[in-house]
């Protein structure tokens, strides 16, 4: 069926819209819109500034009767936070705007602000304004987060080549996991296993300071957090780069204990998004200086797969497998 001319179109197709009709073109904007951040110089400062923007909002991001106010805080600055991550920047300051019902308790809104800025001073993010407004319907969040480049090295998602091998930091899954087990009207957890997920989903921890390390070393030539799945995440890193991708099933680190409560690690692991890990793509005659150089501190890193000439993206479930289309299935604002 012939789609209608004034249907809503899916979130990438809005970003394209957007950017082919109101992008601006300046001398001071490295890259405008279409990646986790924007980059801009500014004439006299000795790096370049990145800026993102994110919101959550009641009903569709979150609810409260399954996160607490601290948890919330945490949650709605770290998602900021790993935009400013993907880039290879350091984060330093944010703005928070929020529409609140009157009904909403002092204390509650006193714990959200001391979880954000709990987390923003482990990454040296300083909290310096915002806006308050009253809603109707719900809580509304928004945040704009500055940060600064490292060595003006801002890593973007366009710079992939075919042949750049693909890693990613910690574990795929966890949190969609964390977020079955909410659905299921399980809120505390019963084994550590369950505990992880939900913790993973409720307070996801930004990796600045491995977008960091990367952006220092120069290992990696083009970065993404993951945030709505890797299947989808990762075909925007490839339309980005003028690339197709394969990844192995068998080497990717997905949260198995998570077929305990009913879940598909794979599902959740390709699918299921809110993992806010770090996608980058690296050339392979520095994979082994990355991979030996690494510090052990950090969050592990696999290597996934790789880069093509193929447009396509493939899916090779085990070694001996033939590979498989990978649908771009993650979640979608304005796709069911």
């Amino acid at each position: 069926m012939k789609r209608e001319k004034d249907a809503l179109l899916a979130e990438s197709e809005i970003v394209s819209v957007l950017r082919k009709r109101f992008g601006g073109e300046s001398f001071s904007v490295v890259k405008g819109i279409g990646d986790d951040a924007a980059v801009i110089r500014i004439p006299g400062a000795t790096q370049y500034w990145v800026l993102t923007t994110d919101q959550l909002h009641e009903n569709v991001h979150f609810r409260r009767e399954w996160t607490g106010p601290k948890q919330l805080g945490h949650k709605a600055l770290a998602v900021n936070l790993s935009d400013v991550a993907a880039m290879g920047a350091r984060p330093r300051f944010y703005v928070v705007a929020l529409a609140i019902p009157r009904s909403l308790p002092r204390p509650w809104l006193i714990g959200f602000y001391e979880g954000m800025v709990r987390l923003g001073r482990k990454h040296q993010a300083i909290l310096i304004g915002g806006d308050l407004s009253h809603s109707k319907d719900g809580l509304h969040i928004s945040l704009a987060v500055l940060g600064e480049s490292v060595r003006r090295n801002a890593l973007l998602r366009c710079g992939g080549k075919p042949g750049d091998f693909l890693y990613v930091t910690g574990t795929l899954g966890k949190s969609a996991a964390g977020l079955r087990l909410l659905q299921a009207g399980a809120q505390t957890g019963k084994t550590p296993s369950e505990r992880q997920a939900l913790k993973a989903h409720r307070e996801p921890e930004p990796r600045c300071q491995v977008g960091m390390w990367l952006a220092r070393h120069g290992f990696c030539r083009a970065m993404m957090d993951l945030s709505d799945g890797l299947s989808l995440d990762l075909l925007r890193m490839c339309q980005e780069s003028g690339t197709g991708a394969v990844v192995h099933g068998d080497r990717s680190p997905l949260f198995p204990r998570s077929r305990a409560w009913g879940c598909d690690p794979i599902e959740l692991g390709l699918h299921g998004g809110e993992d806010y890990e770090l996608l980058f793509a690296v050339p392979p005659r520095h994979a082994l200086s990355l991979e030996s150089a690494y510090p052990a501190k950090y969050p592990k890193i696999t290597r996934i797969g790789m880069l093509t000439r193929s447009l396509h993206m493939k899916w090779i479930p085990e070694s001996n497998m033939r590979p498989r289309p990978l649908a771009p299935c993650g979640f979608d604002h304005f796709r069911s």
